[in-house]
């Protein structure tokens, strides 16, 4: 129990994170045509981006967590 909170909440977090960090650090206006038209489109763009971003982040720490949970335990 304690493990899915610990996963569902790194995933969340690393969402969020990724989502603001995309919505303020990168000036979208460079790289794609924003419109009225196309401003909803393109922050589904950003939110689909962070999202896989976001997971992938969190896939990668919480691997590295457990590799270093089994190497401490291994060394006991």
């Amino acid at each position: 129990m304690i493990q899915l909170v610990f996963v569902l909440s790194s995933h969340l977090f690393f969402i969020y994170l990724s989502f603001h960090l995309l919505s303020d650090v990168v000036q979208w206006d460079k790289y794609l045509k924003v419109t009225a038209d196309n401003s909803i489109k393109i922050r589904l763009l950003i939110f689909l981006l962070s999202v896989v971003m976001g997971y992938l982040l969190s896939s990668f720490f919480i691997s590295l967590y457990q590799l270093g949970r089994e190497a401490f335990i291994a060394n006991l």
